[in-house]
Formats: C-alpha cells, sequence, structure tokens
C-alpha cells in the first residue's frame, strides 16, 4: 500500500455491444480474479471454523512439498523473486532519494534541527566553506552567527544538502508522497481492470513482459530526474509512479494464474505452488530491505550513480526473463483456455475507440455487478467496508513511520530497519493465524487482530507524549503488537469472505474489494499525510497519526460486533469442480 500499500495490490472483463456479449466477457475476467482471490482466500483447516462459519475443507491446502513446487515452477517462482526483490530494493532509497532534493532558504539562529550554530567569532574562519545556496531567501549571514548544515554522517543532518531543516525535508516528502500515492491508486484502480483482461485473453507472458520493459523506463526516468530542476522532478516522480503502479497491477495475478495453469487438477500441486509463492516473495522482501541497507548508509546527495546503475540492470533483466533460453518465461494459457471474443471487421480508428469504449464499460459493468452482488447479503457489505477502513487506518500510519523514526532522530538506514522487523512481524501473525482461527473462529480472530492493532497503534501514539521512549513504543506498538495484528486479521478476513459466494463469483467479489479499497483510500487515506502528520510537531501531536489509527480500529470493532449481533450470518458458498489433471514440471508442459 501500500504495502503496498501495499501492500502490494491488484482485472476485470470485457465489455462487448451487447448484454450477451458483456456477460460472457466478464465470465473470462472473473476466471482471473477468482484465481487471484484463490492464492490469498485459501484458509488451513478451514473446516474447523464454527459459529455459522463451518465450510468445506480448503481445494488448496496443499502438501507441504514446497520443494517440489520450486521444481515443477522454477521459471515463475524466479521471476516473482525477482520482481518482488528488485522492487524492494528501491523502495527506501527512493524515499531517501525525495528527501535529497527538497530545498528551503538557510534558517536564521536559533538553527533548527539539521543544522547548527557557528557564532560570529568563527565566521572568518568558515567564509570559505560556507554552504552552496539553493534558495533566493536565504538568510544572510550577520552579527548573530550562522546556521551550517550537521554532518551528511550524524543523526542529525537534515537528509538533504538542499535544506538544513530536518522538519521541512520530511514534512514536504510526506506529503509529495502521499499525494503520489493517491495518484498512483486512481489510475490502479483501472490497471488492475484492464490487465485482468489482458492475463485472460492475450496471456499471462505478455503482462509480465511488459512489467520487465516498464521497469526499463521507470529507472530511466528516475535517472533523468537527477539533473533537472526541482519542478520537472516532481512531474517526473509522478509520471515514474503511474507507469509503475499501471504495468505492476496484473503481476501478481498473472503469476497467480500461472500457477494455477501449472497445477490444474492437482491440489496438492497448487497449494504448494501458492505457498512458495508467498514463502519466496516473503523472503525476497527481507533480503532486498537487507541489501538496500548499505546503499542508505552512503547517505548519498546525488543518485544518479544509483539510479543508473538500476537502469542496467533492468534492461539484463529483460533481457533474462525474455530471451535466454534457461530462464526465459513461458506462456502457460492455452488457445482453449483464451476468452477472446469475435469483432466484426472495422477499420482501425473504429476498432481503437472500440476498445476503450469496451474496456470504460467492462469496469462499470464489473463494478455494478459487484456491488449488487454484495447488496443481498447485507453482512458482507458491511464487513468490505469494514476491511477498507481497516486498510486506509493501517496503511495511513505505517507509511509515516519511515518519517517518524527520522524525527525521532534515527539515522537514515537504521530508520529503514522498521520495513525489515514489520515484514517479520506479518509473517508471525500469519503463522499463529490458523491457531486464533481453530479457537475463536474467523470473526473471532479478526476482532482479537483489530483489538490487538488498536492497542500497539495508541501505545505508538503515546510516545509523542513521552519522547525520550518514543522509539520503543514504535517498536513495541507498532511493529510487534500492529504487525503480529495485520499478519492475523488478513487471513481471517480472506476466510470470512470466501464463504460468502459461489466459486464463480469469487472474482467479481475480489475485484469488489479492490474497487472498494481505492475508493476509500482516495477519499481518507491523505488525512494522514496531509493532516495529521506534522514534522515539527511536540507532545501528543507527534503521535497523531497512530492515534488516529487506533480510534478507527476501535470503531470498527465495535462496528462488527453489531453486525454479527443483528446481520444475517449464514455462509453462501459452493462447491466448485476443478480442472483438468496436470502434475509435470514447467518444462514439460509445452
Amino acid at each position: 500500500m501500500a504495502n503496498f500499500l501495499s501492500q502490494k495490490s491488484r482485472t476485470g472483463s470485457q465489455q462487448g455491444a451487447t448484454f450477451d456479449s458483456i456477460k460472457g466477457s466478464a465470465r473470462g475476467s472473473e476466471r482471473v480474479l477468482a484465481r487471484f482471490a484463490s492464492s490469498s482466500l485459501v484458509q488451513p483447516d478451514a473446516d474447523d471454523l464454527h459459529s455459522g462459519l463451518k465450510f468445506s475443507h480448503s481445494k488448496l491446502a496443499g502438501s507441504g512439498g514446497l520443494l517440489k513446487a520450486i521444481r515443477l515452477m522454477p521459471r515463475i517462482l524466479l521471476f516473482s523473486f525477482w520482481q518482488q526483490f528488485y522492487a524492494y530494493f528501491s523502495g527506501d532509497p527512493f524515499n531517501a532519494y525525495v528527501n535529497s532534493n527538497i530545498s528551503c532558504p538557510r534558517p536564521k539562529p536559533p538553527c533548527p534541527v539539521g543544522s547548527h550554530w557557528v557564532g560570529p567569532e568563527s565566521l572568518s574562519n568558515i567564509t570559505a566553506h560556507l554552504p552552496a545556496s539553493f534558495h533566493i531567501k536565504d538568510a544572510a549571514i550577520g552579527p548573530e552567527g550562522i546556521c551550517m548544515p550537521m554532518d551528511r554522517f550524524s543523526p542529525a543532518w537534515s537528509l538533504s544538502a538542499k535544506c538544513m531543516n530536518k522538519d521541512v525535508v520530511l514534512g514536504q516528502t510526506t506529503r509529495i508522497n502521499g499525494l503520489n500515492g493517491w495518484i498512483a491508486a486512481f489510475f490502479g484502480l483501472f490497471a488492475v481492470f484492464v490487465a485482468g483482461q489482458i492475463i485472460d485473453t492475450t496471456g499471462r507472458r505478455p503482462v509480465l513482459i511488459a512489467f520487465l520493459s516498464s521497469n526499463i523506463v521507470v529507472k530511466l526516468l528516475l535517472f533523468i530526474s537527477c539533473f533537472v530542476p526541482y519542478e520537472i522532478f516532481v512531474a517526473i516522480l509522478f509520471l515514474q509512479n503511474v507507469i509503475e503502479v499501471a504495468f505492476a497491477a496484473g503481476v501478481e495475478p498473472a503469476l497467480n494464474a500461472m500457477i494455477a495453469d501449472r497445477s490444474r487438477g492437482n491440489e496438492d500441486i497448487r497449494g504448494d505452488g501458492f505457498a512458495a509463492l508467498g514463502v519466496i516473495m516473503h523472503l525476497s522482501d527481507v533480503l532486498a530491505f537487507l541489501a538496500g541497507y548499505p546503499v542508505l548508509r552512503l547517505h548519498l546527495t546525488h543518485y544518479a550513480i544509483f539510479w543508473g546503475p538500476l537502469t542496467v540492470v533492468s534492461i539484463i533483466a529483460y533481457v533474462i526473463f525474455n530471451f535466454l533460453p534457461c530462464s526465459a518465461l513461458r506462456e502457460t494459457l492455452t488457445s482453449s483456455d483464451s476468452q477472446i471474443p469475435e469483432e466484426p471487421e472495422t477499420d482501425e480508428e473504429d476498432l481503437e475507440e472500440s476498445k476503450v469504449k469496451r474496456c470504460f464499460l467492462m469496469i462499470c459493468s464489473e463494478t455494478i455487478a459487484g456491488f449488487k452482488m454484495v447488496w443481498k447479503d447485507p453482512f458482507l457489505m458491511q464487513f468490505l467496508v469494514i476491511w477498507a477502513m481497516t486498510t486506509m487506518a493501517m496503511t495511513g500510519s505505517w507509511n509515516l513511520s519511515g518519517q517518524y523514526l527520522l524525527g525521532l532522530g534515527y539515522e537514515q538506514a537504521n530508520a529503514s530497519l522498521a520495513r525489515r522487523a514489520w515484514h517479520l512481524a506479518l509473517v508471525l501473525g500469519a503463522a499463529v493465524s490458523p491457531c486464533f482461527i481453530r479457537h475463536f473462529n474467523a470473526t473471532g480472530a479478526y476482532g482479537i487482530a483489530l483489538l490487538m492493532m488498536a492497542t500497539g497503534f495508541f501505545v505508538c501514539g503515546t510516545g509523542g507524549h513521552d519522547l525520550q521512549h518514543a522509539s520503543l513504543f514504535f517498536w513495541a506498538g507498532t511493529v510487534l503488537l500492529g504487525g503480529c495484528g495485520v499478519g492475523i486479521l488478513t487471513p481471517s478476513f480472506n476466510a470470512i469472505i470466501s464463504i460468502r459466494v459461489s466459486d464463480k463469483e469469487q472474482g467479481k467479489l475480489f475485484s469488489l474489494v479492490i474497487v472498494m479499497n481505492t475508493i476509500c483510500g482516495l477519499a481518507f487515506g491523505q488525512l494522514w499525510p496531509q493532516l495529521f502528520y506534522k514534522a515539527d510537531a511536540d507532545d501528543w501531536m507527534k503521535g497523531l497519526p497512530w492515534l488516529a489509527s487506533a480510534a478507527v480500529f476501535i470503531f470498527l470493532l465495535f462496528w462488527m460486533l453489531l453486525i454479527l449481533c443483528f446481520c444475517k450470518n449464514d455462509p453462501q458458498k459452493a462447491e466448485s469442480d476443478c480442472g483438468e489433471d496436470s502434475s509435470t514440471d514447467e518444462d514439460s508442459m509445452e
């Protein structure tokens, strides 16, 4: 979200000229969404759920043969490792890059955090070493002394060679990243529908190859942005983010669809494949953060030496996964599976106009169909709203964690450790979630997770009143307690909603989850970076983002208790059949 947003986030149907063609094309898109949903909606020991939430044993429970899955799908899993590693490796350096480009006037004494005071008696000794002027409003050198920048290897460094006020740098970066994320979420909503249609008609491989191509463009744009004025730099930030989100929207659905293709008819291999994908992605996250740590320790002031080599690496990755025989991705969608609607012959301009119109109508029809489906189930409808608000409040605060630690005096490389610890807490929470679900059922586990998150975020928020122990409150509250809560929350939510509709409606349900999350984020997500977060705040206001999230979690917990008491809570999922048998390895399935 972020984590991703995320994270991660992440399809649709095609709209024809008549109602019948709409229905036919929607079925193809739903199949892709259902595959993507299946990977995240799998819940171990689901048959042990009770209190109105009993359903049959998950078809994708798996057999524990992760090594077998890796042997059967090496190219798919290798690509998943690479794309996840590459995305997270450049994540923290990207934030540091934005910090390094913030400029502000040279401050007057008393000097803010990020600078130190040099008295009049020392001015004659430092005249030749004055910092470069980056702003027309720089304070003049007066008899009261001058503010000089802290050394870039000092924890008190402002994070930018162009601004000596750390609070200004953190505040501007937070607002830029918040707006950037808002724009990306808007375009991502449309991209995920278009990507789903491509996955189900053209194939899975084109989506992944397009993503590799976009990586080259994105890294090249960031390299160019190192040499342009600030206004153009900000414009490039928004442009590259839109490109990245648009092309990355279909990556995870395509990978899940590939695994479903390779394991068609074999439930054990399918479960193992999805489990292997999750393990590899979590592992790549941690390794990527560790690899990015030395980059942050350099405290770069010019990032051309970082984005330039990454552009070259992106080109190499494109060649490896597109042309090398031993690692090139291969299409898994068979001609019998593809849903390509017949189109009347027409000229090129009419064809392009028809595609755009069909895409827009497809998005509208799929969204409306999803709302109609859940409107019949008040429990499900309200629970999707609760999930969207939970995600918004969680990501709203967590996305500020790096800036918060930097404001507490952390060196930027050490502040990035929070993300590594967060992922480990997510893994821990996910590992214990089956136990919680077995003993408290899925809704009970969801409520416990909300309470854990509310408690953890509240503890972190109180750190603003006690800055001496604020970092301890952050690690114990947000990372440990809150992270474990999120790890339990996600599988609990998946277990709850997966039994509310039949298998053939899973795709429609999952697309609606994406839509509602995006709408909620677009409507209220900017409250955290733009209103609640103040880099120069003191006392309780410094922890306001976390206190706001805790209040939202408590409100949602009470809302959930009310709908459990007064709404009909009967599962509606029906059994579905399985596909044809396929259990051979990836290279032999051509």
